[in-house]
């Protein structure tokens, strides 16, 4: 039997998100991105060089400071819709097409899910980040599996395509030697309204519809 972490390719994703691009950034929720913008510019505040991973159509490395800012994506179309503001860059998040430690920052948002070979990416991430490196993936919970199905269902989310859910044990597993973790969150328990509510919510709940975790490279490269 094929193991669960290779249970769709990387050609079934690339043509579904074929299907999806020109009208993504319309159907894209509003209150999650909102989420993510914000998370983001916390965690990379003050990087120099940094690579976002799954950037899709409207990357988010556009909107930080960083002096050296690169979308990276496995799809020609969503990636050609990128802002260009950023460098952008086509290529499979686990096997990227950079040298080891160019990076101080590597983020995902929403890829690891469709990526066959989830530790393969933060492994990538790991060899492109340099000593000290900051590693964030954004990821839809796992444990609720039942109720992303349900939601996306009545269409009230993006249809997936080619996925696999990961829980809390397997995305906090991703802390491997070099990586250290510093953070790990449950997030986005209700996404929709204006995102100051849907944080409220967050303060609440001890649930939510995705989860992050921040990972750090060892900073003196062991």
């Amino acid at each position: 039997m094929q193991p669960a972490a290779q249970s769709h390719r990387l050609s079934d994703v690339r043509a579904h998100y074929r299907g999806l691009a020109a009208d993504y950034d319309r159907g894209a929720n509003t209150t999650c991105k909102e989420a993510y913008t914000e998370l983001v510019g916390r965690v990379f505040s003050d990087v120099q060089a940094v690579l976002e991973l799954g950037a899709g159509s409207a990357p988010l490395a556009s909107m930080l400071r960083a002096p050296r800012r690169i979308a990276c994506d496995l799809s020609a179309d969503m990636l050609g819709r990128a802002d260009l503001n950023v460098a952008r860059v086509l290529s499979d998040a686990q096997q990227l097409p950079f040298a080891d430690a160019t990076f101080d920052g590597v983020f995902s948002i929403n890829l690891l899910e469709h990526a066959p070979d989830p530790a393969l990416v933060a492994r990538e991430a790991s060899r492109v980040l340099a000593p000290g490196g900051v590693f964030l993936a954004v990821t839809p919970n796992g444990d609720l599996e039942w109720l992303l199905d349900i939601l996306e269902r009545f269409r009230l989310k993006l249809p997936e395509g080619p996925h696999r859910f990961l829980s809390r044990r397997e995305i906090v597993n991703l802390a491997l030697p070099p990586f250290q973790r510093i953070e790990y969150r449950r997030f986005l328990t209700f996404p929709a309204g204006p995102w100051k509510l849907a944080r409220l919510v967050d303060a609440f709940s001890p649930s939510g519809l995705f989860h992050y975790i921040v990972l750090r490279k060892d900073p003196t490269g062991g």
